[in-house]
């Protein structure tokens, strides 16, 4: 809830936009900065314009993403400035806090949004969704792990994420599959997987640990 010290490792000495010459006030410095001291490991985030940080993650299946407001998330905004990322903070009853940073404006900030509302950021700005990066985290336990499936009919092994996506092979009960990254769409949870020589996707809420 308050700005970044100067000499916190996070936002300077260990921020790519930084780095780049794209430090604070900026908000993809501080959105990259802030996950960064969350997950306390670097983000796999767009390192372009906020506007990309949404698409991005979403095409290369990196963090769940969705439409809700949750503790952690990264908030996506498009607008005629490069787009906006800012990240939720606080959840009290209807109201949303989310912190920021201003590219060429303030270094912190932090706004306000009902959690009902459509569009959670600044007027004529499109929302384009959230990015999960703390859900991601909470799921690491699947994560570089041998999972077994426990699906009677067998478990479908898909080219993408996503109930419509290409079935390239349909993996047995009970066979083993090696799990690379977690992802959550459409209530369910998805691992990144190997399998028969294949890389694949498919729904690990029908598996186990081994």
């Amino acid at each position: 809830m308050t700005a970044p010290e100067y000499t916190n490792y996070y936002y300077y000495d260990g921020n790519i936009f930084y780095n780049s010459g794209f430090g604070m006030p900026n908000c993809t410095a501080y959105a990259w900065g802030r996950i960064y001291e969350l997950l306390k490991k670097k983000p796999e985030l767009s390192t372009g314009n906020a506007r990309d940080w949404f698409s991005y993650n979403k095409e290369n299946n990196i963090y769940p993403y969705g439409y809700k407001a949750e503790l952690g998330a990264i908030a996506c905004f498009d607008n005629e400035y490069g787009g906006h990322v800012a990240v939720v903070e606080d959840i009290d009853g209807d109201t949303i806090t989310f912190s920021n940073s201003a590219y060429n404006g303030e270094r912190f900030y932090l706004s306000y949004a009902d959690i009902n509302d459509d569009n959670p950021g600044q007027k004529g700005w499109e929302f384009l969704g959230y990015i999960y990066p703390e859900k991601y985290r909470n799921n690491n336990n699947a994560l570089n792990s041998t999972r077994r499936v426990t699906a009677d009919d067998g478990l479908n092994f898909r080219k993408y994420v996503g109930l419509n996506a290409e079935i390239i092979d349909v993996i047995p009960d009970d066979e083993e599959i090696f799990v690379t990254g977690v992802f959550e769409l459409n209530g369910y949870k998805w691992g990144k997987a190997y399998y028969n020589g294949q890389v694949g996707y498919c729904v690990i809420d029908y598996t186990r640990s081994v």
